[in-house]
């Protein structure tokens, strides 16, 4: 990082992204922290990285013609992001990206793969950009259109017909809102919003959920001494809305299964007074950031363990369980774009059998007429109703109970949440009963 311009931060970066595996946030964050970047080039720094991993699709298709001869996968992925600037961002002016994106292949892979830079990008500059409507399959165009997997938009165009599909992909192309969760425990909303007014923030009450604020500052608004004495957590409107469901009672004892970074089970204790939530999780290192959080807000009554949720002895009985589980994450595509690009349809198989499997095991502790929520981050119906309706086919004990979600005027035993409803994350819902 040392003495890197902010294009070769960023190039490093998405490096690390498309060929590591890395999590964008990750690796961003990692690098802000470092401290090597000035305020002004930290915006620039995100915007290169996020905004070339999310249109990584549309831009090979631009940059496809071009590519006379093999040019190589790292090579690839620098001209991805000079494209991205001279497309996307219009306050860069196009020969200062092309001289430095210039340089940064010579210094990568010398004179020739900077005469290869050069020659692509000027023929780039000098030519119209190709034309979306030449694709003539709609699946495949809204694929480029919104840099969404094909298989993805199929999957959408089954179950919501090409509009709907086109509507889900360009919403997660989207800038995500920001919302934060007031710790009910220890403040109300109107005095947190006070109090991060008074450390200059803008923030208001969002109409979606009671617990939530609205962030016009960006994160920036977790260096405050409000977010480090616990006042609040930063959480989506959407992923709330699982406490809407979970209607904890003030001596309630809760499990959250799949835990991490625990946002759902340390809401709901936040509602309680006399009860108690487990919170665990597979990993050391989210075990970790649960504890973190949880000793952050100074709740009280919890215990936070590692335990594989398929087969983990609870030793106790639940009123409530939670299970966010593991899923392909295709509702928070805006947040983690690279996410879109990880999975294929391959993956849905295995997750939807450990999905079911988590849930076939929980509910052995769960107490007669207690409540089970089952909820993931995606936008996909093998996971989503498909599981809900396995699930309750295959154990008499439970039922589908009703729940309510004012903001969306809902009423039912489960929703799937659309990112272009209310600008949020694409969450699913779904509330079991099990028989006294």
């Amino acid at each position: 990082m040392m003495n890197m311009t902010v294009r070769e931060a960023a190039f490093e970066a998405y490096l690390e992204i498309m060929d590591d595996k890395a999590y964008s946030n990750i690796v961003i964050d990692e690098v802000i922290e470092s401290g090597e970047l000035s305020d002004k080039d930290k915006g620039l720094f995100t915007e290169l990285v996020y905004g070339t991993v999310a249109n990584r699709l549309t831009l090979e298709f631009y940059l496809q013609p071009f590519y006379k001869t093999k040019v190589r996968q790292w090579n690839r992925h620098l001209l991805s992001m000079a494209a991205y600037q001279i497309v996307f961002l219009d306050r860069v002016p196009p020969y200062a990206v092309i001289n430095e994106t210039v340089e940064i292949a010579k210094d990568n892979g010398g004179p020739q793969a900077a005469n290869v830079t050069n020659a692509i990008l000027r023929n780039f500059m000098r030519e119209d950009l190709r034309d979306l409507e030449s694709i003539k399959d709609p699946v495949k165009r809204l694929s480029v259109e919104t840099s969404i997997p094909s298989w993805i938009i199929k999957h959408w165009k089954t179950h919501y017909k090409m509009e709907g599909a086109a509507h889900i992909a360009r919403s997660l192309n989207s800038r995500p809102e920001m919302y934060i969760r007031v710790n009910s425990s220890m403040t109300d909303l109107y005095a947190l919003m006070n109090l991060l007014k008074e450390e200059g923030h803008e923030v208001k009450p969002a109409d979606l959920h009671p617990d939530a604020l609205a962030v016009s500052t960006g994160a920036s608004i977790m260096d405050t001494d409000a977010y480090r004495e616990g006042h609040f957590s930063v959480q989506d409107v959407s992923s709330m809305f699982v406490n809407s469901a979970l209607e904890p009672a003030e001596d309630d004892v809760i499990l959250d299964a799949c835990s991490a970074p625990g946002g759902k089970g340390l809401h709901a204790l936040e509602k309680l007074v006399t009860g108690h939530v487990d919170l665990s999780d597979i990993y050391d290192h989210k075990i970790r950031t649960i504890k973190h959080n949880a000793e952050r807000l100074k709740l009280k009554n919890y215990d936070v363990f590692k335990a594989d949720a398929t087969s983990h002895d609870y030793s106790r009985m639940y009123d409530r369980i939670i299970v966010d589980a593991p899923c392909s994450g295709l509702g928070v595509i805006k947040r983690k774009p690279e996410i879109r690009y990880e999975r294929n349809s391959n993956d849905i198989d295995s997750l939807v059998e450990l999905q079911l499997s988590i849930l076939e095991h929980v509910k052995q502790f769960l107490k007669p007429g207690g409540i089970l929520i089952y909820a993931t981050c995606t936008i996909h119906q093998m996971e989503n109703e498909n599981v809900a309706y396995t699930f309750m086919k295959n154990n008499d004990n439970f039922k589908f109970d009703d729940f309510h979600i004012p903001a969306l005027d809902f009423t039912g035993p489960y929703r799937q949440i659309l990112p272009y409803e209310m600008n949020t994350d694409g969450f699913f819902i779904a509330r079991f009963k099990k028989d006294v």
